[in-house]
């Protein structure tokens, strides 16, 4: 479960050291869900994509109702994700927010590394649209600042 925890608390924290450490050299990850990535890609890869939370003024990904089952050198986490966005637009303090589950496959090796990652979604509190909108807000900022 502190796979899980390190996940969520990386991301916010912005810091990518930890957040790459906590996989192996590749990952399956489907968030499909909210109409992202559902693909095998190297770590490092997605890494970098989740570096596009740089463009919100904060994000908290709260974890919940949180479950393990381990099988030798597998193991699975789920666990219930309340994920809030903030991103200033003008004057507005927008947030887009989802309610959903994250389940997390691990491979020991000399340390529990998450091999995959799957992203439900249950409901957007704020509705979707003000998901979307945010979203798309932060990658036209993201992709200013990497091409400035």
């Amino acid at each position: 479960m502190a796979v899980a925890i390190a996940y969520a608390s990386a991301l916010d924290a912005r810091e990518w050291t930890a957040f790459r450490a906590l996989f192996g050299a590749n990952v399956t990850i489907d968030y499909s869900a909210i109409g992202s990535l559902k693909a095998d890609v190297s770590s490092d890869e997605w890494t970098a994509r989740c570096r596009l939370l740089e463009a919100f003024g904060a994000t908290a990904h709260r974890l919940s109702n949180l479950q393990a089952s381990v099988e030798g050198k597998q193991a699975e986490v789920a666990a219930i994700v309340d994920a809030a966005h903030f991103i200033r637009d003008g004057e507005d303090e927008l947030m887009g927010n989802l309610i959903g589950r994250y389940r997390f496959r691990l491979q020991r090796g000399e340390r529990w590394s998450i091999v995959g990652v799957t992203l439900s979604v249950a409901g957007y509190p704020a509705g979707r649209a003000a998901f979307d909108r945010v979203f798309a807000l932060a990658r036209t900022r993201f992709a200013q600042g990497a091409s400035a």
